[in-house]
């Protein structure tokens, strides 16, 4: 047993009442996040803690920042500041559970929801402040938030703050802020940003490093299924059927892609829905609440929408679209396997993402399986046994006597097995659930790795006599074409996604891999729709006047 495993929230130096609540709440052992943070909070110095999502950092900074309150708080005395409304409201919670037997009052400020609430609890006199850097700004500038008080301010999933373009908002609340206050920084990673802002706004802060690398938990299995662009929606659907999670994320890099791929797994029967920027707040909570209590499955999210989301009893991750970074793979991975429950990481692996992943594997310390993907077979055969045990566990239930009589009337006048069949027939129609699964097209090795090799840098000109042969067919019926922007212009890869769809009046499916260089890009497009594309996109201008000089190859 290790030494965090004996160490209980009984052993620590907190008040009773919190004690008490943490009974309650069936909290014993504190997590190594909160076990190594707690004392050093409380000494009042400065703290910067790289842990990955999903380690428990919440309390962690919730217990001593409420052990060091005053006896009778005036004004706001904490302010958390985190990247999401999501991950706002849930650290909101923890604070209003475990601070309610000790008087605090608690403001939730952030973005997508009306102020009147929010100005009644800053007029009531809240003690801690957990909020949105936008929206906590707004409030600064209206004069109706009051930090001259806060003893201690936090930043929670500082890089993500920073991914989501919020360093300005951040600086102008940590100005605000008293110079004799205590700072406390978690975050999953400690990029150069955060550097600054730590010489910058923190003084000599302690470093406590519990994930150093981005390590990912060990109880996650990370697999590979190696797929042609074409068909990775089948391989998807393929692989839910054999899966069978009991809750799973599937992370897309647009908000277009999140829409459409919920639409279409709808229409195989899966319980699905989807979180992306274009949702409002009621509908993203509603989503959320659904995918909770297990009405819906299937939750497809994009990157963004999909910060900040604690569910217990995520199953599976699956990155239909590999994530550009290390960074974004481990957030994604920490959705699954917390508090040290088992989980898959689905790696939907394209040609053009075998250098991508292969990289994100090593920098992380992670082992990934290479799996085929399951064939229609395969996916004929579980369901069929899933089908069979669940008739298994009704006839042991013994919940259909109304149906008994006619049951043996009908063997004693049928052939039982046309019977079966026949009410089997009636299952699929209704369900499509005995016949499902997908023929997925399965990778040449040589062609994959001659493609693969298309993203190195010295390709970054295409050869004179590729440009001449006219529309170049790549692997699994797709067609390249050249954009004469790239890197040096601000491309990226769902910018191009988003104009070439909006213009050719086509599908994001349609798209395949993107490879940027510095003056130009090279796009995978279905063949059956390259002619459209290249028709639609001829002299086109963006809203900067640039020319985009579409081209085949």
């Amino acid at each position: 047993m290790t030494e965090t495993a004996r160490v209980t929230f009984a052993d620590l130096d907190l008040r009773p009442e919190i004690k008490e609540v943490l009974a309650k709440m069936d909290l014993v052992n504190p997590t190594e996040v909160q076990q190594q943070a707690l004392p050093r909070v409380l000494t009042g110095r400065d703290l910067m803690v790289q842990s990955r999502t999903g380690t428990g950092k919440t309390l962690a900074f919730v217990l001593p920042s409420l052990q060091r309150l005053e006896a009778d708080p005036k004004g706001v005395q904490i302010l958390v500041i985190a990247p999401t409304r999501e991950l706002a409201n849930q650290v909101g919670a923890v604070y209003a559970r475990v601070g309610r037997p000790l008087g605090i009052r608690l403001a939730t400020l952030t973005g997508g929801v009306a102020y009147g609430e929010q100005l009644k609890a800053l007029r009531q006199g809240a003690h801690v402040i957990v909020g949105t850097p936008g929206r906590l700004n707004d409030h600064l500038n209206r004069g109706t938030l009051d930090l001259s008080r806060c003893q201690t301010v936090v930043l929670d999933e500082a890089d993500e703050i920073l991914d989501m373009g919020f360093q300005e908002d951040l600086e102008k609340l940590l100005g605000a802020l008293p110079a004799e206050r205590q700072t406390l920084l978690f975050s999953a990673t400690l990029s150069e940003g955060i550097e600054r802002i730590a010489r910058r706004y923190m003084r000599n802060p302690e470093r406590l490093g519990l994930s150093a690398g981005m390590e990912a938990s060990t109880s996650l299995t990370h697999a590979n299924y190696e797929v042609a662009k074409s068909s990775k929606y089948e391989a998807l659907v393929n692989l839910i059927h054999t899966e069978q999670p009991e809750l799973a994320i599937l992370f897309c890099h647009t908000k277009a892609e999140t829409e459409e791929l919920s639409k279409r797994l709808a229409n195989e029967g899966f319980k699905v829905g989807y979180l992306n920027g274009n949702l409002p707040q009621a509908r993203r909570s509603e989503t959320l609440e659904a995918f909770r209590k297990r009405v819906i499955t299937l939750l497809v999210a994009t990157d963004v929408a999909a910060r900040g989301i604690d569910v217990r009893g995520i199953t599976h991750v699956v990155n239909y679209d590999i994530p550009r970074g290390v960074e974004t793979y481990i957030h994604r991975s920490g959705r699954a396997g917390r508090a040290g429950a088992s989980g898959l990481v689905i790696n939907l692996v394209t040609p053009f993402d075998r250098t991508k992943i292969r990289n994100i594997v090593s920098e992380a310390k992670l082992t990934a399986e290479n799996r085929p993907v399951p064939q229609g077979e395969a996916v004929l055969q579980k369901l069929r046994e899933k089908f069979y045990q669940n008739l298994v566990n009704r006839i042991d239930a013994n919940e259909f006597e109304d149906f008994r009589t006619f049951a043996a009337n009908l063997l004693e006048n049928l052939d039982a097995t046309s019977l079966v069949a026949a009410l089997l027939q009636d299952v699929q129609t209704n369900t499509g659930l005995l016949a499902a699964g997908y023929e997925v097209e399965v990778l040449k090795p040589k062609r994959a790795e001659r493609t693969e090799r298309l993203d190195k840098p010295f390709r970054d000109q295409p050869k004179r006599a590729e440009r001449e042969r006219g529309p170049r067919e790549t692997e699994g019926g797709m067609t390249r074409i050249r954009v004469a922007l790239g890197k040096n212009d601000r491309m990226q890869p769902g910018y191009l996604v988003r104009i070439i769809c909006d213009q050719a009046k086509v599908k994001g499916e349609a798209i395949g891999a993107i490879s940027l260089f510095a003056r130009y890009s090279l796009i995978d497009v279905r063949s059956d729709v390259a002619g459209k594309v290249l028709s639609a996109m001829k002299d086109y201008s963006d809203d900067r006047g640039r020319r985009w000089v579409v081209t085949s190859g």
